[in-house]
């Protein structure tokens, strides 16, 4: 019996391994701020030299926006170790992370003033998150169809 092509994994690239690394050093110091924040704990908020109105922006997080930031968080870290062992399934993982992270940005910036409240640099840095969310996406799509992943 012979394999056909399609099922047949290619060799990882080099950069496979970058990227699924920096994937999961980035969601896990989203996982580390998503579990203090919602911890409230007052160190942490301190340490990022939060104010009185950063403070309340998180302590009074409304449930929908929530759910997708939990959403973002668990499918970036999911997406970022199923990368790392070359399956498939990151393509997913990654795609609902890109969505979940998107839809939360739609709410926090259009009906929660996340630019005021927080200001530019952490919601560039948002931003650009988001953005590095949607080309892992691409990046993944293009290790796929290259039978990278399987």
């Amino acid at each position: 019996m012979s394999a056909s092509t399609s099922s047949i994994r290619t060799a990882a690239p080099w950069h496979l391994w970058v990227v699924g690394v920096v994937l999961l050093l980035l969601y896990a110091i989203g996982a580390y701020d998503y579990v203090l924040t919602q911890a409230q704990d007052t160190a942490y908020f301190e340490s990022q030299g939060y104010g009185p109105q950063q403070v309340d922006y998180f302590t009074d997080y409304p449930v929908v926006p929530l759910v997708f930031w939990t959403v973002n968080i668990v499918a970036g870290l999911a997406a970022a170790v199923l990368l790392l062992l070359r399956s498939r399934w990151s393509l997913a993982a990654v795609a609902t992370a890109a969505v979940a992270q998107l839809c939360l940005q739609a709410i926090t910036f259009g009906f929660m003033d996340r630019w005021s409240v927080l200001g530019p640099r952490l919601s560039l840095q948002d931003l650009g998150v988001l953005l590095l969310t949607f080309l892992v996406w691409a990046y993944c799509h293009r290790m796929r169809r290259r039978n990278v992943l399987t």
